[in-house]
């Protein structure tokens, strides 16, 4: 029979994470840089923005609503460095620094700071979530249980790459369904971000990178219209009830074939050249590695 201390000890040991490399050869370097993965920026965006802390930076310290591509296209190729750019470049701590004095009052009344961990962890799995979603809804080759635990190990390093505390983190998939359910359940919210997002291509919006201002008059609204859309179709079902969007017949009839249209070109996607199947960022990575 085990005494009090020797629980006592127990209780008070550090807790351990597994951590697997996310180098070449990994799945996290093998699908995060899928281009494919940016139909999830809406459904990743969102989510993140459904945190009172991350809605509450935006409002205070971005240029979020008058130019919402602009973080975009700033924040996302810094992203794909942490995993792609060789360690000693320190690209996680560059974008971990980029938050240091993101701090205030959410509309909910707290104080927040885009470093406490357990915000910094949230936008974390949202990112690394978009690998297992999408092969989950739309890959011929499903992950094996070994691989959805490995994919969350090698969260666990790239997490590492920040130089934030483990203590938000989880090492394997239950551990990472148990964290999202709870999420998804307890901590999301509609708040004034989400709100003012969904209703994106009723508002006048800087054009995207490149785009001349005449087509893009032309083309933001429909552009933003499927992009939402988008969003919608791939949202969990908990956050677009908690969202408020409905989602008709007519709604999943559309997406029964989107899903099936990217179903059957991921049998052949692993035939076109490297630089098309990933984002530049990630390509030129995998081009620095002799890949």
């Amino acid at each position: 029979m085990s005494s009090d201390a020797d629980t006592d000890t127990r209780r008070s040991k550090p807790r351990e994470l597994r951590a697997d490399p996310i180098g070449p050869g990994s799945l996290t370097w093998t699908h995060f840089g899928d281009v494919r993965g940016l139909l999830y920026l809406g459904r990743a965006g969102t989510l993140q923005n459904m945190h009172p802390a991350v809605s509450g930076a935006l409002q205070d310290h971005s240029n979020f609503f008058d130019n919402p591509l602009d973080r975009l296209f700033r924040s996302l190729p810094p992203i794909y460095g942490v995993v792609y750019d060789r360690t000693e470049e320190g690209t996680g701590t560059l974008v971990r620094n980029f938050h240091t004095d993101l701090k205030g009052i959410d509309e909910t009344g707290g104080r927040y700071h885009a470093l406490t961990p357990d915000t910094f962890w949230w936008t974390h799995v949202t990112f690394f979530e978009v690998i297992l979603d999408f092969n989950e809804r739309f890959a011929y080759k499903k992950f094996t249980q070994e691989q959805k635990d490995q994919l969350v190990r090698e969260a666990v390093t790239w997490w590492r790459c920040y130089g934030l505390t483990d203590r938000p983190a989880f090492d394997d998939y239950a551990g990472f369904r148990t964290y999202w359910e709870d999420m998804l359940d307890n901590h999301l919210i509609n708040t004034h971000t989400t709100k003012w997002s969904t209703r994106i291509a009723e508002h006048d919006i800087a054009p995207a990178p490149k785009v001349p201002t005449w087509l893009w008059r032309l083309s933001s609204r429909p552009t933003m219209a499927v992009a939402n859309w988008i969003g919608k179709a791939l949202m969990p079902e908990k956050a677009r009830k908690t969202l408020e969007w409905e989602w008709t017949p007519r709604d999943e009839r559309m997406y029964f074939w989107f899903a099936r249209f990217l179903t059957l070109t991921d049998r052949f996607w692993h035939l076109l050249p490297l630089r098309l199947r990933y984002a530049p960022r990630a390509y030129s990575g995998i081009r620095a590695q002799g890949l």
